[in-house]
């Protein structure tokens, strides 16, 4: 067994070469399990007053995490980040026992911290509209409206993440496509639909497009491949001039397609397919996400609910 600090320190490395070749975890998720690892060792020196070693993490036990997690709650840390934490120390501790460096170890069985249900917030179509129809009062060029449109609806239509579809190469949208292949999270594949309408204003949007050549689908003014920060900026600046809250984000636009699907057809399966879900309970928060939007648009609708009869007497 390793009685060295710098020792410590190369099976973290190694560990976080291990999560990318063998797990195939995202990347922002590596980072993060690296992140939490790094922070615990830094705190485990600073509380146990001395160098730690792959010793000290065969004899952590669940009272050193419960102080770790009490000084991360005074720092304003949430209890999500608390959960993603324990999270990473137990994966990196699989780790030191599959590599036969530590036996077992009681935090194996430690229970993450209850995390608050959440439930995303979708748009409505009017609003989705709104976003749509002030493209042009932020951007005065053709090309670049007829992007930003495209990119908005794609987002939407099909419920993609912002980095899938700023990652999309032209070759996926042939002039005949029906479905097109999409790289998630892991550098999982999957093929989802491509609406004929969407098709339509991409094809728009390429016809117009100064650069011919690139590879990238989306590409900013200069011709490169466009950055999820300006995609963001536009849905903010969008938002302003409608009166939207700080809710609508690009994202917001995958909610609002997975809330309206599960609205209409009730596909869990489906859906969690489309959205590119490694687990089922990923998408099952949709069933109460659609319950919910359903009962708030009757509440404030319907001619018999009390919402409607307030706001009929203003």
């Amino acid at each position: 067994m390793e009685e060295s600090s710098a020792e410590l320190w190369r099976y973290v490395d190694n560990w976080g070469r291990h999560l990318r070749d063998s797990q195939a975890l995202a990347a922002k998720t590596v980072i993060a399990y690296l992140s939490d690892i790094r922070v615990l060792i830094n705190f485990l020196q600073r509380y146990k007053e001395e160098d730690i070693t792959i010793n000290h993490l065969q004899k952590l036990r669940k009272h050193d995490i419960r102080a770790w997690f009490l000084q991360k709650r005074e720092k304003g840390e949430s209890v999500h980040t608390l959960a993603r934490g324990l999270s990473a120390v137990k994966n990196f501790l699989k780790y030191l026992i599959e590599i036969e460096l530590i036996r077992g170890n009681e935090l194996l069985s430690l229970k993450p911290p209850k995390v608050d249900k959440f439930l995303p917030r979708p748009m409505s179509i009017a609003q989705i509209n709104d976003i749509l129809n002030v493209i042009h009062d932020i951007k005065h060029t053709a090309w670049i409206v007829k992007r930003d449109r495209a990119i908005l609806l794609l987002l939407y239509s099909v419920g993609l993440r912002i980095a899938e579809a700023l990652s999309l190469d032209r070759s996926a949208v042939a002039l005949s496509a029906t479905f097109m292949e999409v790289v998630g999270k892991g550098d999982k594949a999957r093929h989802v639909p491509l609406l004929k309408p969407v098709l339509n204003i991409i094809q728009e949007y390429l016809k117009e497009c100064p650069f011919k050549d690139t590879t990238a689908l989306f590409v900013n003014k200069s011709g490169g491949r466009l950055s999820a920060t300006a995609v963001q900026k536009l849905v903010r600046q969008a938002r302003i001039l409608t009166g939207l809250t700080c809710r609508v984000t690009p994202h917001a636009l995958r909610h609002s397609c997975a809330t309206h699907l599960m609205e209409k057809s009730g596909d869990l399966r489906g859906i969690q397919e489309l959205l590119g879900h490694a687990s089922i309970s990923s998408t099952q928060v949709y069933v109460d996400v659609a319950q919910k939007y359903v009962s708030d648009v009757y509440e404030k609708c319907h001619p018999l609910s009390t919402a409607n009869k307030q706001e009929g007497k203003k």
